[in-house]
């Protein structure tokens, strides 16, 4: 793929956008949503004005993945996983409306997302099923004019300030549960949202259940039965890419402050920075990083539309080493570090085991990754004898 002046000055100009846009404004919104809990959508507006969307989906349907990874990595160093993962979470809702959404209100729908006057959110997840969604008990059942949607989500991020749910069910001529997968919108008027979870870290990210028993009309169809596994592959995608570039940002903005840590205190008569032991497992991890980043950014170079088991591999990998980071991060402030809100490590050290648990956990990206494994059965032939 040759890379022209073009191209290089987009993605100048796209960085710049995305300094102008998280102005002190914007930080004072994000540091509000992290004392109070609450997901503001007026990052979702800043983001959509500022068409920040509108410039990373010029492409339709295939996004540029220059500026997603700018996106994310600039999200990441927000030190806030609920924003970053709140806004990713939208713009992966619209990566599957711009590819999948056929009738006219949906497109209206991916226009408004994109401009960033409504906000989208998923609904996989049912009780006891995790990442597994052949527990899926959810359905669509045909009626004149469209479908009777019932069901359930047990873990929805986004869905106290949605306007839309993009939800999975089971469709079909009777909505069995042996049915098809299905991805199917629901207005947030016609869903019944839950207390929002208290969990861990990224409070901001409300998370809570929902269930729902209406009729839609069949515009409201995203992906038809047996499509809708597809469909929600293609979103995972963007967000594991995201969420791969988010740990970049995250890190970066971690190691820089524990880096300053390491060079301004003292301990038995010298900078921590001057204790071998500490420089060196530092300068371990920025090299990895900045493997990952080179990672991130020869895929993005490659041209190549990333598949679900790239997407899959980067993040898992990104994700265990953000844990990693963070947790050397945090052991290097020691004590304080320990305290709740004597510095911000302990909060970042929080945050990222969401990266190893959300958009799929470990075990199952793994499990894709093996699936693309190939064996050389010829070189094992000609070179190993029993």
């Amino acid at each position: 793929m040759t890379v022209t002046i073009s191209d290089v000055d987009e993605r100048v100009e796209f960085s710049t956008l995305l300094d102008s846009v998280f102005d002190e404004r914007v930080n004072g919104l994000i540091e509000e949503a992290d004392r109070t809990g609450t997901f503001p959508r007026q990052i979702i507006a800043a983001l959509g004005d500022a068409e920040v969307f509108a410039r990373k989906w010029q492409r339709g349907h295939v996004p540029d993945l220059h500026l997603l990874f700018a996106l994310a990595e600039r999200l990441g160093r927000t030190g806030s996983a609920g924003i970053s993962v709140g806004v990713s979470l939208h713009d992966s809702a619209i990566a599957i409306l711009r590819r999948f959404a056929r009738s006219d209100m949906l497109v209206d729908l991916t226009e408004r997302a994109i401009r960033g006057d409504a906000v989208v959110c998923l609904g996989a997840s049912e009780a006891g099923g995790g990442s597994d969604l052949q527990v899926v008990q959810s359905t669509a059942t045909p009626v004149p004019g469209g479908y009777r949607v019932r069901g359930a989500k047990k873990f929805v991020s986004l869905s106290t300030v949605a306007d839309v749910v993009l939800v999975v069910v089971r469709a079909g001529d009777t909505a069995r549960s042996a049915g098809e997968l299905a991805l199917i919108a629901l207005d947030r008027n016609d869903v019944e949202v839950g207390p929002a979870y208290e969990k861990l870290g990224a409070h901001c990210l409300e998370t809570a259940p929902i269930t729902f028993d209406v009729e839609v009309p069949a515009e409201a169809l995203v992906a038809r039965a047996g499509t809708g596994l597809a469909a929600l592959s293609w979103g995972l995608a963007q967000e594991r890419l995201s969420i791969a570039g988010q740990v970049v940002g995250a890190c970066d903005l971690a190691m820089g402050i524990t880096v300053a840590r390491l060079k301004s205190r003292e301990q038995f008569g010298s900078r921590l920075f001057d204790h071998q032991a500490l420089r060196l497992r530092f300068a371990d991890l920025q090299a990895r990083l900045d493997v990952l980043r080179w990672a991130l950014q020869g895929l993005a170079a490659s041209g190549q539309v990333p598949s679900i088991r790239a997407a899959s591999g980067l993040k898992v990998t990104a994700a265990r080493l953000g844990e990693e980071v963070m947790s050397e991060c945090l052991h290097v402030f020691a004590g304080a570090g320990y305290l709740v809100g004597q510095a911000p490590v302990e909060k970042w050290w929080r945050e990222m085991k969401l990266a190893r648990v959300g958009g799929g956990a470990d075990e199952v990206l793994w499990e894709l990754v093996a699936t693309g494994l190939t064996p050389d059965f010829d070189g094992y032939a000609r070179t190993v004898s029993e």
